[in-house]
């Protein structure tokens, strides 16, 4: 272990990849592309990640990377997944730093990994990043699994490091997009509405009150303290205070028919608040003092670290295309876009450096079509032939599809934007090396 840390932190220090030391250049059958575009770069993913062309074209753009790279678990699936645990970590270093340079200053990175190498990824990526720009760990769960010797291990870890973490937007999430949360907010409005329509407003919102006690008791939360007010149609809200910090003042706005007196050490949120959140309809009165409505479905946490998106629902992925069986491990798109929604905004670029089946373009496109973002994704996948005598092999054989990791990934997204309707967007790169002597 302290062989493989010296060598980790050796490497690290060297200097990060600029016009000066990147030392070749690499041809390919496009001599141009666009980062504006949804690009498939074919090739070994440290040597594309060091062309000077793509170099000069994505660096300080890229706002999230998200990578699945081999665990190193010793154990050979439809590709091989055996190295020692020095050059497993020379290996990930490598191209972990060669990515450090393509994001932009609130851009985060988030690695999935299991056990068999998280204390080496962390070591390295401490060095690359920064101990001070690790943002956590997220836990994912896994299928049960009941041959194990001694510990049933449940669990993956995705870890997340930022460029500059000062920099980076909180992680909020909307607690409708928490499955526990869903459950319990779904739960409350069914009994509340329930008790609605059968007994009126009155019985309805002393229910509510008596369910947010229970609630929070049961489920060991306090947030919902706060969404113990119904509206007359049966929403569910938080009656935010519209005082704000500074100077006393009168309120008195015709337009809406609102007059307020000033309070004994706060002043009131401006005029022109007052009057957007009248226009629509987001102001409730008790005792003559406005309040800002936020209604429970709208409420939002900082994202969990342990999440239930289990390596089944990649599976599940796959199986929804018809594409059962075409890769051994892949993650669940649901997982991808989740990250992808927490870190990027409207045209931001997404880079997966170890594309296998195309999860991640995939999960842009999908996020693209429900909420517009224009996301623009950069794939990377080495040409790498399947292993025969594997069930992925024999599906490729059944699809009629040449076995190879990067066939795979094409076909994937085809076969995806060809069942939703949506044109295919990538466009292929294929990298050939050449040296520059």
């Amino acid at each position: 272990m302290n062989e493989l840390r010296q060598n980790i932190t050796n490497v690290s220090n060297e200097k990060l990849p600029n016009d000066d030391n990147i030392g070749r250049r690499i041809e390919n059958q496009l001599l141009d592309f666009n980062i504006k575009e949804n690009n498939i770069f074919v090739g070994d993913n440290l040597k594309v990640m060091q062309d000077i062309n793509f170099y000069n074209k994505y660096k300080g753009k890229v706002s999230f990377i998200y990578i699945d790279p081999p665990y190193n678990t010793q154990v050979n699936f439809s590709y091989s997944d055996r190295r020692t645990s020095i050059a497993w970590g020379e290996f990930m270093n490598e191209r972990i730093q060669a990515s450090y340079s393509f994001l932009n200053d609130r851009g985060c990175i988030f690695i999935s990994i299991d056990d068999s190498e998280l204390a080496n990824l962390k070591t390295l990526c401490d060095s690359i990043f920064g101990k001070e720009n690790f943002i956590g760990s997220f836990i994912t769960k896994q299928s049960q699994r009941s041959n194990a010797r001694l510990i049933n291990t449940i669990h993956e870890y995705i870890i997340c490091y930022a460029k500059d973490i000062s920099k980076v937007q909180p992680f909020k999430i909307s607690r409708t997009e928490i499955a526990e949360d869903y459950e319990m907010i779904n739960k409350l409005y069914m009994e509340v509405t329930n008790k609605l329509n059968s007994e009126g407003y009155s019985s309805a919102d002393k229910l509510l009150k008596e369910l947010v006690k229970k609630y929070c008791y049961d489920y060991g939360i306090t947030w919902l303290n706060n969404y113990n007010n119904l509206s007359k149609d049966g929403k569910i809200f938080f009656a935010k205070d519209l005082s704000t910090p500074g100077k006393p003042r009168t309120v008195d706005i015709p337009e809406i028919n609102l007059h307020l007196e000033p309070l004994k050490s706060r002043g009131w949120s401006s005029d022109k608040r007052f009057i957007e959140l009248y226009h629509n309809n987001r102001l409730s009165f008790k005792a003559g003092r406005p309040y800002l409505i936020q209604y429970l479905e709208e409420s939002e946490d900082n994202a969990p670290s342990i999440l239930n998106f289990y390596s089944r629902f990649g599976t599940n992925d796959l199986k929804k295309l018809g594409l059962d069986g075409l890769f051994d491990t892949p993650k669940p798109v649901d997982m991808i876009k989740y990250f992808i929604r927490l870190v990027t905004k409207k045209d931001d670029i997404v880079m997966d450096y170890f594309a296998g089946s195309g999860t991640t373009g995939q999960a842009v496109l999908e996020v693209n079509e429900e909420l517009k973002m224009n996301l623009k994704c950069v794939l990377i996948q080495l040409n790498e032939n399947v292993h025969p005598n594997t069930e992925v092999y024999k599906k490729c054989l059944e699809l009629k599809l040449q076995p190879n990791v990067v066939e795979i990934l094409k076909f994937r997204l085809n076969t995806f934007c060809q069942k939703n309707k949506i044109v295919n967007s990538f466009k292929e790169i294929t990298f050939k090396e050449i040296n520059c002597e």
